[in-house]
């Protein structure tokens, strides 16, 4: 990936001298005998071979080289593999100083000065330093200082050297008062540390060569880091592949420096510690020094015994690799090194004691095995003959027993209201306990290394204003790493490398940019390679890899694997990851991703072990630096005051932390620390220096070309040249130029270009023919194109006779063309003068043209506005005058209107003279008729009531001679009874003073018609043939004469309730139900749906007058009644959905009492009587099939109908859904008239007609054809409401639109504010099913039956009298229902709720022929019963099985014919 940089436009200036610079790319043209560069045939030698054209073909762009054997062979110029060399000889101390600028000219360059032990080289302010495993103290004198103080990098007689960095970012912090940074990068064994300490010592001696306050200072403090180095080292580094000594951790060292130049204090900063080399390495690396030192001389009583016993071979953390001792090198010399270190920072001999102490803990602890038992859970695996390794570690942390957290943990739950929280232990597998052990020997490592870093920072920390003050900071960062296997460490060093890279070619880029301007040669904009996508991939949320593996970590069941997979799948069309089957793994092995270096493999710790045979740390537990709350408790409560100070803290924090935690990532960590450093970096002056080891071997004057080179490529150097590349890569001092050529040259050529090295080398560069787009003038460089400078060698080569006439011409024709030069230029600035002349004329012309014209327009809008102002003025006068006339013809008409308005009130008084006469004849006259009228009326009710209380006095006679055994006396009377449909609802009796009391005729009549209907019965019982009768669907309750009473009821106290509701029903006050044992049940007359016409003799028309008249009367009250006969107010024939699914034909009647009666068509016959007043709620709801059903919802049951059509059924809904609700008694909430579409008479189209409609509380909304039929409940149709919207349509039409399942309404209003009223009240109102009715405990029947008793002769029948309601059968025995007579009954002996009965069947054997019923109850028991006769049985068992036993019902978005088992169901 590309930046592209926008190049700035080609300049031209027209000076006395003209030039033009131009961006042009140059590819050198080789010639037959040059020597180039080719790449090496063999792998694993040297990258490049020296080789020779022979031959050249194609104007230049294809040649035929011979390789060091002789043998040719053909290249395209432009090719790759063909580089242009230098002279053989030539070397450079910069090599932007070469006349070819490419990789293996580079390679060569530091080749050659290596083999001279010029150890330095630049790259422009890049500085390259090669590690000469050698001692070159001559280099690094006082005398050698001096040369590099107060010069720039690169100054004339200061060669390459790390201390001319020094003196840079010196001088920067003196001068700027900022921070300033070297960046040394490099792979392990380079000498980054080493160049660190020469940046030092020249930093000391600057300081006091400046200054007498830092005499000694900052070489006492370089001494004191240096001296304290071992320490670091002992800690910190370790024997890698490619160093012996390797830092295994990356450093940023700042020295703050006072204004005056003298050294104020120092500040080290560490950055990744390699851990996981603590309890893991491989062959044939080492551990940290420091665990070797301790082994070899540390005390046997910090040790203990156990491990004073041992050898390093014997220590699994130091065994997993062959390699223990480093030849030339003594661990006992070393560990005496360390201890000294520790003595110059002042700790004492009793914390070194114990540092020592919990580092043979360490040893101890790695080597604790663990295997699982039968349960898979970690025991100790004890090593025969090498003692208690965790007895010996608990001895030395003095944290008491260790064996508990080593094999298993305490989980706690959440902590409970109360504060009491669960708290449980899981136990540990083998591999868990290993993974904990390494976890804690990690953590406790890493503490140790932090605390060294502290006292080395206490110890040169200088005052408290020193953080403040600018600094130069020494960054040892670790270089780019690609192993044979790489892991989490590589990951992270790789990337802050990338980071480092990109802000390396940054200013790499900007130091270009600066040269350039101060040479004063033009600079362009120049494209370099961009590794944000590669650091994106790696940092960029949500996806990044480092995300990537956070979350990974979080997952309950994570892997290695998982990450990998979802790394490559989430990232596989990015360009920075190459695909896995490059290398020949699968995606869950690992990942490969394309550095600016090269592609680096990161495999799993699965693969890493498989191929190297020693157990390898996952990427997730390396990523996880978080310890156990039980180890933190634990450690933290050492004895070993050092121990318990690196973990109290942790500790404390974890005890106040709200939540556990369970999680810290480590490369989270890592990127911000790194983000911050770089941030720092930024602000500051950057200076680089790559250091670079040239050979593995680790030995003086050897040089690996190919190692190098690929070092180069890493550090960015190549990178770096390519850039420079862009602009002019190559740039040579004057001086070399003239001190090589000069004396060559003969006197004429030193007389005509004079004693300036630039003219010199200006007028060689024309002489040769140098294009002037390919060379600069800088004001101490010559400036030149890549390959360029070929003309420098063939000057050399060329004879002077020949070239010195030559250059005397050619500068004889610059001379000339400078003076051509001028006179051009003298011209075209004549021609520029002139231009400029008229162009300023023309603009005097166009000035003046504008200002008349602004002249003019400002004259005629000051005319325009004068004229405006007149014709105001004008019409304010005819304004006035008009207004003047106007008012005098006002006056005029007001006085013709009083004259008017005078004589039309004389004449109206004359007229109301004239009607009060009338009104008053009229009024007299209606008062003489009102009073006839009145008397007339009075006498009429007198004579009604006189005939009244003849029939009640002949109705209580008629009781007194009845007795309570003739109740079910006689067959006939009982099915007289029960058929007659004027009988008091739910009661199985019938008192005789329900009938006409003038005779006894209509009650023979009545017992006539009962013994034919029960013989029409019996024959239908008998010899049914299955088809249905439309006779049987058709109504017996014939319309008798209504008749009048007085009722006269005992309250219990006074002003207390009657025990009966009222309601309106068809404009009459009603008796809607009677509460049972209420004093109105107790007197025994009122049933349901007698009509209420006063109350103490007055009149009552209303509901409120007929309470408010209740509440005045005194206890005993009197009520006047009308009783008319129950009349059918719809009848249909119907089908009803069996719980077997099937649908069978009945015939339903709506009484006047607001029941339903149901009598079923189809055999086997039986009948039935739903309690209106007991259902809850209506549902429409629609069938599979598309057919409509209403579904009516009671406190048991649930009762499915359909219709033969639409109209039928929706005229059945509409009367039930009045009756339920006049039973909920909801409020009007809205009411008046509006329009409602509908079809239109003429069969085509729609018409709007006026109707009254009124909103209920419940959602429901009902119209009427007018206000009285509202009164009286008859509704022409209902909808509930489940969604509206208002709509306008024009000015004098706005519509309402209201939804609900099966139909939609469409009303109008002609005003606006009526349709929003209505849309409000609509869209508040609730829905009709909202809530549910709550069930009434209504009495459905009573009445005597039989109940058996065990007695020793034998099973005994009973006479008992029950009351069966809506919740409960209730029994009682004979002389209890005797005793009570007309009052209450008390507790009944025996009570069956309704939800206990499952069935109610009729009996079998021998009952069946005594009118037998069996009730069974959930719980299995059997309850029988005998009725008095047939129709008590079948009234009985339907009562039961229609109100009192629950049936399921399937859903109504389920209804379907369906089959199977069918339920019980009553039968007559």
């Amino acid at each position: 990936a590309f930046r592209p940089r926008a190049a700035p436009p080609i300049l031209v200036f027209w000076l006395p001298r003209v030039l033009v610079f131009a961006a042009m790319e140059v590819t050198t043209k080789m010639r037959i005998g040059d020597p180039v560069w080719l790449r090496g045939a063999k792998k694993g030698g040297e990258p490049f071979e020296l080789g020779q054209v022979t031959n050249v073909q194609q104007n230049g762009a294809r040649v035929t080289v011979a390789d060091a054997s002789g043998a040719e062979r053909a290249f395209d110029a432009a090719n790759a593999d063909v580089f242009p060399a230098n002279p053989a000889g030539s070397t450079a101390p910069d090599h932007c100083g070469l006349i070819h600028l490419n990789e293996p000219s580079i390679l060569e360059n530091s080749r050659a000065r290596y083999a001279s032990d010029d150890i330095y080289t630049y790259t422009g302010k890049i500085l390259i330093a090669l590690n000469p495993f050698a001692n070159l103290s001559s280099i690094y004198s006082e005398e050698t200082m001096a040369k590099y103080k107060d010069k720039d990098v690169g100054a004339r007689g200061a060669e390459p050297h790390v201390y001319a960095m020094g003196e840079a970012a010196y001088k920067h912090v003196k001068r700027n008062k900022t921070p300033a940074a070297i960046i040394m990068s490099g792979e392990s064994g380079a000498g980054k540390t080493e160049t660190t300490k020469h940046i030092m010592r020249y930093l000391a001696w600057r300081s006091e060569s400046v200054s007498k306050k830092a005499e000694g200072k900052l070489d006492t403090l370089a001494d004191a880091i240096l001296g304290t180095n071992p320490l670091l080292e002992a800690f910190g580094n370790a024997k890698t592949v490619r160093n012996n000594n390797s830092s295994r951790f990356g450093k940023m060292m700042r020295l703050h420096f006072e204004p005056s130049g003298a050294v104020a204090g120092a500040y080290i900063k560490t950055y990744l510690l390699e851990k996981s080399r603590a309890v893991a390495i491989t062959d044939p690396e080492r551990n940290y020094h420091i665990f070797y030192q301790l082994c070899a001389a540390g005390p046997a009583e910090d040790k203990g015994s156990l491990l004073a016993s041992l050898k390093p071979t014997d220590l699994n953390m130091l065994n997993q690799s062959k390699c223990i001792e480093l030849k030339g090198k003594s661990d006992a010399k070393d560990y005496a090194e360390t201890v000294q270190a520790m003595d110059t920072l002042g700790i004492p001999k009793k914390e070194q004691s114990e540092l020592f102490r919990v580092l043979s803990a360490l040893l101890l602890l790695g080597n604790i095995k663990f295997t699982d038992d039968a349960n898979d859970k970690a025991v100790f695996d004890e090593q025969l003959g090498k003692g208690d390794f965790c007895k010996a570690a608990e001895e030395l942390l003095a944290c008491g027993a260790l064996s508990k957290n080593l094999t298993s943990k305490v989980m706690k739950g959440k902590e409970k209201p109360d504060g009491r929280r669960s708290i449980y232990t899981i136990a540990y597998s083998a591999k868990q306990a290993g993974a904990v052990r390494d976890a804690v020997v990690k953590s406790i490592y890493t503490h140790l290394f932090d605390w060294i870093v502290e006292k080395v920072n206490t110890f040169i920390a200088g005052n408290e204003s020193t953080p403040s003050l600018p600094y130069v900071g020494l960054l040892d960062i670790f270089g780019f790493e690609n192993f044979a296997h790489n892991s989490f460490e590589q990951l992270c060093i790789n990337f802050a490398n990338e980071k480092l890279q990109q802000f390396f070619l940054t200013q790499v880029f900007k130091e270009e940019e600066v040269l350039h301007v101060k040479e004063g040669v033009p600079w362009k904009e120049v494209e370099y390679q961009d590794n944000t996508p590669c650091i994106e991939l790696m940092e960029k949320p949500p996806n990044g890899i480092f995300r990537l593996l956070d979350s990974q970590c979080k997952a309950p069941k994570a892997s290695e694997e998982a990450l990998c997979e979802q790394v490559n799948e989430t990232h596989k069309k990015g360009g920075f990851l190459a695909p896995t089957r490059l290398k020949r793994m699968r995606d869950g092995e690992g990942f490969i991703v394309r550095h600016y270096a090269g592609d680096v493999v990161y495999e799993t710790s699965t693969v890493i072990g498989k191929a190297t045979k020693v157990s390898e740390v996952s990427l997730l537990e390396k990523n996880n630096d978080t310890l156990q709350e039980d180890w933190l408790e634990q450690l933290a409560g050492s004895e070993v005051p050092l121990l318990k100070s690196l973990f109290s803290p942790g500790w404390e924090a974890a005890l106040k932390a709200k939540k556990s935690a369970s999680f810290s990532s480590v490369g989270k960590r890592f990127v911000n620390d790194l983000n911050s450093l770089l941030d720092e970096l930024k602000a500051s002056k950057a200076h680089f220096v790559r250091c670079i080891k040239p050979n593995s071997k680790q030995v003086k004057k050897e040089f690996e070309p190919a190692m190098v080179l690929d070092q180069l490529r890493c550090s960015g150097v190549v990178e770096a040249v390519r850039v420079m590349t862009e602009a002019y890569p190559t740039r040579i001092p004057y001086e070399v130029i003239h001190g090589r050529y000069a004396p060559l040259m003969g006197k004429e050529v030193l007389d005509a270009t004079g004693d300036e090295p630039a003219a010199f080398c200006e007028a060689i560069a024309i002489a040769c023919d140098v294009a002037p787009g390919d060379f600069a003038l800088g004001l101490t460089k010559l400036f030149l194109k890549v390959g360029c400078g070929v003309f420098l060698e063939d000057l050399a080569s060329m004879d002077t006779a020949v070239v010195v006439p030559l250059l005397v011409a050619k500068i004889a024709e610059s001379k000339r063309k400078k003076g051509a030069e001028k006179v051009i230029g003298n011209a075209v600035y004549g021609w520029f003068l002139r231009k400029r002349y008229k162009e300023k004329r023309a603009a005097a012309a166009l000035a003046q043209h504008r200002m008349r014209t602004l002249k003019a327009r400002r004259e005629y809008q000051k005319w325009s506005k004068e004229r405006q102002e007149r014709l105001k003025r004008e019409a304010a006068e005819r304004t006035k005058k008009e207004a003047e006339e106007k008012a005098m013809r006002e006056a005029e008409a007001e006085a013709r209107r009083k004259a008017e308005a005078e004589a039309s009130a004389n004449k109206k008084k004359a007229d109301e003279k004239a009607v009060a006469a009338a009104v008053a004849k009229a009024k007299a006259e209606a008062e003489a008729r009102v009073a006839a009228e009145m008397a007339e009326a009075e006498a009429r009710v007198a004579a009604e009531m006189a005939e009244n209380e003849a029939r009640n006095a002949a109705k209580q006679k008629l009781d007194r001679k009845r007795s309570d055994s003739n109740v079910f006396g006689s067959q006939p009377m009982v099915e007289a009874t029960l058929a007659s449909p004027r009988g008091r609802a739910g009661s199985t009796t019938r008192r005789p003073s329900f009938f006409d009391a003038a005779s006894n005729a209509n009650l023979t009549e009545a017992l006539t018609e009962a013994q034919k209907e029960k013989e029409a019965e019996k024959v239908a019982g008998g010899g049914i043939d299955g088809t249905m009768s439309l006779e049987k669907a058709s109504s017996n309750h014939a319309v008798k004469k209504e008749e009048y009473f007085d009722v006269l009821i005992i309250r219990d106290v006074g002003k207390g309730t009657l025990g009966i509701a009222v309601d309106l029903w068809d404009g009459e006050v009603t008796v809607g139900a009677i509460t049972t044992g209420g004093p109105a049940d107790r007197e025994g007359t009122l049933v349901q749906g007698d009509v209420i016409k006063g109350v103490d003799g007055c009149p009552c028309n209303t509901i409120e007058e007929v309470t408010g008249m209740v509440q005045k009367a005194p206890k005993d009250i009197r009520l006047s009644i009308c009783r008319r006969p129950v009349s059918v107010v719809l009848e249909s024939m119907i089908r009803m959905r069996m719980p077997s699914g099937e649908w069978e034909p009945f015939a339903f009647r709506l009484l006047s009492n607001r029941n339903i009666e149901f009598e079923k068509l189809s055999p086997p016959v039986y009948a039935g009587e739903i309690h209106a007043r007991l259902a809850q709620s209506l549902k429409l709801v629609e069938e599979r099939g598309g057919d409509k059903v209403l579904e009516i919802v009671t406190g048991h049951k649930h009762f499915q109908i359909k219709c033969e059509t639409m109209l039928e059924l929706e005229t059945w809904q509409l009367r039930l859904q009045e009756v339920i609700m006049l039973q909920e008694k909801v409020a009007n909430v809205a009411h008046g008239w509006l329009l409602k579409e509908e079809p239109a008479q003429s069969g085509s189209g729609t018409q709007f007609k006026h109707y009254w409609f009124v909103l209920f509380s419940n959602g429901i909304l009902m119209y009427f054809a007018d206000m009285q039929r509202a009164v009286l409940g008859q509704a022409l149709g209902f909808i509930p409401v489940e969604n509206c919207v208002e709509e306008t349509r024009n000015a004098s039409m706005h519509t309402i639109s209201i939804k609900c399942s099966f139909k939609t309404w469409l009303l109008a209003t002609k005003s606006k504010e009526s349709m929003l009223q209505w849309a409000a009240s609509l869209k508040v109102a609730a829905p009709s099913d909202a809530s549910a009715k709550p069930a009434i405990d209504a009495v459905l029947a009573q009445g005597w039956c039989d109940l058996p008793r065990d007695t020793p002769e034998g099973e005994v029948w009973a006479r008992h009298w029950f009351v069966l309601k809506s919740s409960a059968l209730q029994i009682y025995p004979e002389e209890q229902k005797k005793a009570a007579a007309k009052g209450p009954l008390g507790e009944p002996s025996a009570s069956l709720q309704s939800t206990a009965m499952k069935t109610a069947t009729r009996a079998q054997g021998a009952d069946f022929y005594k009118w037998g019923i069996v009730v069974e109850t959930t719980d299995g028991t059997l309850l029988r019963m005998r009725a008095t006769g047939q129709s008590e049985m079948r009234h009985l068992l339907s009562t039961l099985n229609v109100n009192c036993i629950p049936t399921e019902v399937a859903a109504p978005g389920a209804l379907q014919r369906g089959s199977g088992s069918p339920a019980h169901h009553p039968r007559g």
